[in-house]
């Protein structure tokens, strides 16, 4: 397991850390049962096998959320790309890109326990050296995600994993690197 520190972590005393699929599968099909309901088609699919999972901890290492993550160098392609209505849509070429899937998280959080499970996603993906994060989500998230700084790169659709016809945007965010300017060092002529 690989604990993932998230920001603010002495405040809301919660660790994101990477979690093995068939040690955690029944946590993980109770935690999508209870945030999907009816709504999903598949409660667990080909791609959890060759994803990386991780869960929200509290102190006392009780489980708070679940996610996964697939990445670009162990896919041949990811799951969003399996959408019917998403075809046509083209990633942009990086050395790596993940795709995060699945969130679910305890319910009456607020949406707290999404932020962080998303904080320690975050940690792990610049860790990685990823170049983008891409997912989906419903409208009503959707500002939320913008306010972070993810954009949308294609046009919303009804998702072939959902009962639920609500649309569905695909979403990424790109890190940049900022490169430091080094001072120019000061040359003294006498």
């Amino acid at each position: 397991m690989v604990p993932v520190a998230i920001e603010g972590e002495a405040r809301s005393a919660t660790m994101v850390r990477e979690i093995e699929f068939n040690s955690y599968r029944n946590i993980i099909e109770s935690f999508r049962r209870a945030s999907y309901g009816a709504t999903i088609t598949h409660v667990l699919d080909e791609f959890d096998e060759k994803a990386h999972h991780f869960a929200l901890f509290d102190k006392k290492d009780k489980i708070l959320g679940v996610t996964r993550v697939l990445r670009s160098d162990e896919v041949a392609q990811f799951e969003m790309m399996q959408e019917s209505q998403l075809k046509d849509l083209v990633l942009p070429p990086a050395k790596l890109s993940l795709e995060l899937s699945r969130a679910c998280t305890s319910k009456g959080s607020g949406g707290v326990h999404l932020l962080n499970l998303c904080m320690g996603i975050n940690k792990y993906a610049v860790e990685c050296g990823a170049e983008y994060l891409i997912t989906k989500t419903g409208k009503h998230l959707l500002s939320l995600y913008q306010h972070f700084g993810f954009t949308t790169f294609g046009p919303p659709f009804v998702s072939d994993f959902f009962e639920d016809k609500r649309p569905i945007y695909p979403i990424m965010y790109r890190w940049t690197t900022v490169k430091r300017e080094e001072p120019e060092e000061e040359v003294l002529v006498w």
